[in-house]
């Protein structure tokens, strides 16, 4: 007799399967923050599946002990209160404490070498700040110990347990003090493990896991009383690549040729790569809403209206930032090559994105490049009570021998309102004195925020006020355009009406000066004495662009996150014009 199976049921627990390790890895990494609500409808929605495969995926994590069920299906993450976390820190101090004795007694040498590797790259983590790499590494350290001890019993115990000790962590990972004393303690048990001494090495394990345990218990103790609030929305991960191949179809899909879309989407996936995500794709959504209401012309005929040997004027034509200052960038490394130094002033053009994709175009052609463009005005003066200046940031970028540019991309504000924005989005507080209401009173919650304050705060505003009047001038003044407080705004209904932006890029070209290789040597001599150099006490000292290029790196491994309100409007956008989906990562590992 031939028995024939049914498909269904091993295709739901596969997307079961799937659901519960991306749940799982969102407590874990702390996306989705300890006792916070998890409706199956928003799940749903984050990991592209029907709800049946959610539920089963649920009910697995309930009986791990990770998420709470009620009675009515509402699900949270699990929580735990001081006494449970002290309990948890006893039970892992014991774990733990047997687990290094018995890795250091059979797999010595393994284990000396992984715990080093281990340590060199928590150093380095914590050197350019980035916390999840850190978090990640600390907990490799300790699960060396357990890989290691010959015992797959304890490896066992430990999986389980260390899940919750990874949500947990996430409470401190964001605390610069508490992890530069956790990485102190790490080095601390290499070089006892490396002097042979493990009983040294357990009494700083001991010591370790109980301070890490009391800050624990801390730091729930002073929040009791005060509101809960998540520090992070619900997103989904997108790899570079997807992300790329929808913003073109997108743009495809709404008339704009194929300069424009390439252009775009480039300078999106600048910002989108580097973790300048208020310039980044959230901002896809918007572009394509105004090109399909003709703000932005998709085919715009670019003309040269004026040029000499070390300046040009470039008429957008009402097409998207990108695109005219793409082809600035191109013209001033053209005519820099000639010249040495030029400069090309771009009139009737749009928002132009992350101001430092167009100094990095043009240090990728061995000259120095700067960026300005104004906008519409969010910042008040230093002193005033309305808005005047845009944000106006400044970009500039050079080579470097033998390494990254670099890069500085700021805006004259204390925050680019773009940031307003994508704190809106995902439902944070602003950080203190960035930001006011109609009144000119600073406010925290975004929702309220109408006006920037000018770089430098309350007694050195004027600093930053008088660059945003440089950026003004550079942009407006040379192009004959618009001054910020004469612009449309970005964010409105009209989405019709042109908003006539200018612009300024400018090329040096070092061949003209020292040399090229003399410049570029200079760089590099220039950041390392920066990064070599001596550093306040727990503190970090990073060039213009260091930051970023590491990010950068992390992202292309592990894409990028859309906050879910982009998420969903790109759906809709894909559901009303008959295009492919965004494939999330998650869509990629079901496929």
């Amino acid at each position: 007799m031939t028995q024939t199976f049914s498909k269904k049921p091993v295709e739901r627990q596969m997307l079961s399967d799937q659901a519960h390790e991306a749940i799982l890895g969102c407590i874990v990494s702390g996306q989705f923050p300890l006792g916070r609500k998890l409706p199956e409808s928003e799940l749903s929605l984050m990991l592209g599946m029907s709800k049946s495969p959610i539920r089963e995926a649920l009910r697995q994590l309930e009986r791990e002990g990770l998420v709470v069920l009620s009675a009515s299906r509402t699900c949270r993450v699990f929580d735990l209160g001081p006494a449970e976390i002290s309990d948890l820190g006893e039970l892992r101090r014991l774990l733990e404490c047997e687990a290094m004795t018995r890795a250091a007694r059979r797999n010595p040498v393994p284990l000396l070498g992984r715990v080093r590797a281990i340590v060199d790259e928590m150093q380095g983590a914590l050197q350019v700040l980035d916390t999840d790499r850190y978090k990640q590494l600390d907990h490799d350290f300790h699960s060396a110990f357990f890989d290691l001890s010959g015992n797959e019993f304890l490896k066992d115990n430990f999986r389980t347990l260390s899940f919750r000790i990874q949500a947990l962590r996430n409470r401190l990972s964001q605390d610069p003090e508490l992890n530069r004393k956790s990485l102190a303690d790490h080095i601390a048990i290499r070089d006892a493990l490396e002097a042979n001494d493990v009983e040294v090495a357990l009494v700083i394990l001991r010591q370790h896991i109980e301070g890490t345990t009391q800050s624990h218990v801390d730091r729930l103790e002073n929040s009791q009383g005060a509101p809960t609030v998540s520090n992070e929305e619900p997103a989904v991960r997108v790899d570079l690549r997807d992300m790329a191949v929808y913003s073109k179809a997108a743009l495809r899909c709404v008339g704009a040729d194929a300069a424009t879309v390439e252009s775009v989407t480039q300078v999106l996936l600048h910002a989108s790569t580097l973790g300048v995500d208020s310039h980044g794709f959230r901002l896809l959504p918007h572009y394509l809403s105004a090109l399909q209401g003709g703000r932005i012309n998709g085919k715009p005929d670019l003309r040269v209206i004026s040029r000499n040997a070390g300046a040009a004027v470039l008429d957008a034509d009402n097409g998207h930032g990108a695109r005219a200052t793409c082809e600035a960038a191109d013209l001033a490394v053209e005519m820099a090559r000639e010249n040495g130094i030029a400069a090309v002033a771009i009139r009737n053009s749009s928002h132009f994105g992350a101001a430092g994709a167009y100094a990095l175009q043009i240090a990728t052609k061995g000259m120095m490049g700067l960026a300005f463009c104004n906008s519409d005005s969010f910042v008040r003066m230093h002193g005033g009570a309305e808005c005047f200046h845009g944000t106006n940031p400044i970009a500039a970028a050079a080579p470097v021998r033998d390494g990254a540019a670099w890069l500085l991309d700021m805006a004259t504000s204390s925050v680019p309102f773009n940031r307003v924005l994508l704190y809106r989005s995902l439902g944070l507080d602003l950080p203190p004195d960035v930001a006011s209401d109609e009144a000119g009173e600073n406010v925290t919650d975004p929702q309220l925020a109408r006006m920037l304050a000018p770089l430098g705060g309350a007694l050195f505003g004027y600093k930053g006020a008088g660059l945003g009047g440089l950026v003004e001038i550079l942009s407006a003044a040379f192009g004959d355009s618009p001054l910020s407080f004469e612009l449309a705004p970005m964010v409105s209904d009209d989405m019709s009406t042109p908003r006539r932006l200018g612009a300024l890029v400018m090329a040096i070209d070092p061949e003209a000066f020292s040399g090229g290789e003399a410049f570029r040597d200079l760089m590099a001599r220039y950041l390392e004495a920066i990064r070599r150099g001596a550093k306040a006490p727990g503190q970090v000292v990073m060039a213009p662009g260091d930051r970023e290029w590491a990010e950068a790196e992390t992202r292309r491994k592990i894409g990028i996150k859309l906050d879910m309100k982009t998420v969903e409007s790109l759906r809709q956008f894909s559901d009303n014009n008959a295009i492919s989906p965004l494939r999330t990562m998650r869509a990629v590992e079901e496929t």
